[in-house]
């Protein structure tokens, strides 16, 4: 109950960031419970980082709550970081058009150097830099994509309700890597450090291909997956 009760708080911000939790004394008068099942609890809690406790100075919700990506479902960036009850924003690197890079190209099935459009974004949660991503678009799908700016800063509901997209699913794939000078840079980070380099690749409802994107994210914000059992 306590366990139960105390993350309800935290989730829903009854219990704000850096918020000083009550002693475990004053927790145990309050839930009717021994101390050591409030410690029980606390130490849950700091197991899944939603508390930090100081010694001698007492147990504070984290100041993220969670900074993990969910990859159970397909979703914005803005989307899956506010599942996990933090802030996520963006500062636009650059959004025009260019020639599609071989990879991009060949995901669209068309020609290395066809015009797409190109959206170059750091992501930020809590208002640090997260991760930095570049995103291809088919110029079909999407002619006017940067002419105005993103429905809710999220290029997934610009596609729906601008370009009338359906989105399918997306394949992903991970894998380890170094940030170059550039990459470094955009992201305040010193280069050669390690990123999680991640490709996806999202298909409409006829199974066409309506996005490529390349994102690079730091350490700090792993991704998190629920694998259940068949």
């Amino acid at each position: 109950m306590i366990y139960d009760d105390l993350v309800s708080q935290i989730r829903t911000g009854a219990l704000g960031r850096a918020e000083r939790l009550p002693g475990e004394t004053d927790l145990a008068k309050q839930y009717a419970v021994s101390r050591m099942t409030v410690r029980q609890a606390l130490d849950l809690l700091e197991s899944e980082g939603l508390v930090v406790r100081l010694q001698g100075n007492g147990t504070f919700v984290s100041d993220h709550t969670e900074r993990g990506r969910r990859l159970n479902r397909l979703r914005s960036f803005a989307d899956e970081i506010a599942d996990t009850g933090g802030t996520a924003s963006s500062r636009t690197v650059a959004c025009g058009t260019a020639p599609a890079p071989p990879e991009a190209a060949a995901a669209f099935g068309g020609a290395e150097g066809d015009t797409a459009n190109r959206l170059t974004r750091v992501r930020l949660i809590g208002g640090a830099p997260a991760a930095l991503q570049d995103a291809w678009v088919p110029y079909a799908v999407a002619p006017s994509l940067c002419r105005e700016p993103l429905v809710d800063d999220s290029l997934y509901r610009t596609l729906t309700q601008r370009f009338g997209v359906q989105l399918r699913h997306a394949d992903q794939s991970m894998a380890a890597a170094l940030l170059d000078a550039e990459q470094a840079d955009l992201l305040g980070v010193p280069p050669g450090g390690p990123v999680l380099e991640v490709r996806r690749t999202t298909y409409g409802e006829r199974g066409e291909v309506v996005e490529f994107t390349t994102s690079w994210t730091l350490p700090d914000f792993p991704f998190l997956m629920r694998i259940d059992a068949e």
